[in-house]
């Protein structure tokens, strides 16, 4: 019985700590969504040095200088396809086919001459898994889900013609789901004991930005924040449980954790290529160094179940972002995208809620202007995570992971004051 209440403990704890490691996911996971603005998405989400509307909030608060008084929001319905090979049986599991809804709205108000107020509600990350009942790994996971909603009150002041600068304040809300099956079963009983853990998340961070508009080519720079993620009085419940375990999963108990969250670098720059065609790229490098482990502190403590620390090692990380929007017609115009983005999650640590590895991703989208101020946006992405096999150093679990998403859009962009088009006009 002694050697049952180790297994199911450490399982237990692995549980708990997949919980906080979802966190990340909510403000700068190994899996970022990168679905904050229809344009940019269009455009593999290059948007630091290329302020064309009021999704600059989040891309580059200083570009909110030079863009008119507006508002802009969009839809993405992200559909994630994850498939596991087991590499002791060959056996091939397929995630649950899903589908989610991140969104972004923004609204941008000449406030003078040279100061601008924005505001900006966004999902930047947010995506769940969802395995079969029966898989191999249902003891580490059978499902997490990541809700989350960004609010950014920002302010830009132009300084000259040219040159602006920009900062906004980030709050941060989440909450994570998380449901696994725990290997102990009760004599005479076909149920098999479950677990289903919740938390929310608060955090707070800014975000900075400069930005240069010139004749010809556009540049622009950005931070993001470290935040401090932290879950008060996460809930878990157990059902199931054989009664010799009891004492060591107490009812009603909660758990805390604080979770520093990595900080963003981003330069970017548009250019001309044509009249009508321009260029952006973006380089990003992330400092997930930072997130070197997971703690948690519990409520209720057993002779089994004490506070405990994690490992996750993560390595800093780049991605690069390029993308191209024509003026095909006065009323038309279309993009194409695309971006490397470098994984942090090192050999040994891929998990079945963090399936990662070094992506690549395209997109496409158009605008269609149905009259002045009134306009349609839509995007299409589609990335794909390199096939990964690892054996995890905590739970054992020996396979190979890919993923691909797909994810459509749809947004509107509504200018509060009306605007002759122009073909050559950034």
């Amino acid at each position: 019985m002694q050697a049952i209440k180790r297994i199911c403990m450490k399982k237990y704890l692995l549980l708990i700590s997949f919980v906080v490691s979802g966190m990340p996911s909510i403000h700068a996971g190994g899996f970022k969504l990168g679905l904050q603005g229809q344009k940019q998405v269009g455009m593999g989400h290059a948007g630091v040095g290329f302020a064309q509307d009021a999704a600059t909030v989040y891309f580059n608060p200083a570009g909110m200088s030079f863009v008119g008084s507006q508002f802009n929001g969009g839809l993405f319905a992200l559909m994630p396809s994850t498939r596991f090979l087991d590499k002791n049986t060959n056996t091939i599991t397929d995630a649950v086919s899903q589908v989610f809804t991140p969104f972004a709205a923004y609204g941008n108000f000449k406030l003078s001459k040279r100061i601008n107020f924005g505001f900006g509600a966004y999902t930047p990350f947010g995506s769940g898994a969802l395995y079969p009942h029966d898989w191999t790994g249902r003891y580490i996971l059978h499902s997490i889900n990541l809700q989350t909603v960004f609010l950014q009150p920002t302010l830009s002041l132009r300084l000259t013609d040219r040159f602006s600068i920009g900062a906004g304040y980030v709050y941060g809300y989440g909450r994570v789901t998380l449901e696994k099956d725990l290997p102990v079963q009760a004599i005479g009983s076909d149920d098999i004991p479950h677990a289903v853990l919740d938390g929310k998340g608060q955090g707070r961070g800014y975000n900075i930005g400069a930005y240069i508009k010139g004749e010809k080519v556009n540049l622009g720079i950005t931070y993001h924040s470290k935040v401090t993620m932290k879950v008060k009085d996460g809930t878990a419940n157990f059902t199931y449980i054989p009664q010799a375990l009891s004492s060591n999963f107490p009812a009603g108990n909660t758990f805390n954790a604080s979770l520093p969250l990595p900080s963003e670098l981003a330069v970017g720059s548009s250019f001309n290529l044509s009249k009508r065609t321009r260029a952006a790229v973006d380089l990003n490098y992330t400092f997930w160094k930072s997130f070197d482990s997971l703690g948690f502190d519990y409520k209720m403590n057993t002779s089994s179940l004490s506070d405990a620390r994690s490992p996750r090692l993560y390595k800093n990380a780049f991605s690069i972002k390029a993308g191209l929007q024509h003026n095909a017609t006065k009323n038309t115009t279309l993009r194409i995208g695309a971006w490397y983005d470098q994984t942090p999650v090192k050999d040994g640590y891929v998990s079945p809620e963090l399936p990662d590895n070094n992506k690549v991703g395209f997109t496409c989208g158009a605008t269609f202007r149905i009259y002045e101020r009134f306009h349609i946006d839509c995007s299409m992405m589609y990335e794909s995570i390199a096939k990964r096999t690892q054996t995890n150093k905590e739970t054992g679990l020996n396979g190979t992971f890919q993923t691909k998403i797909i994810a459509p859009g749809v947004g509107i962009t509504y200018l509060f004051q009306k605007r002759t088009y122009k073909r050559k006009r950034y």
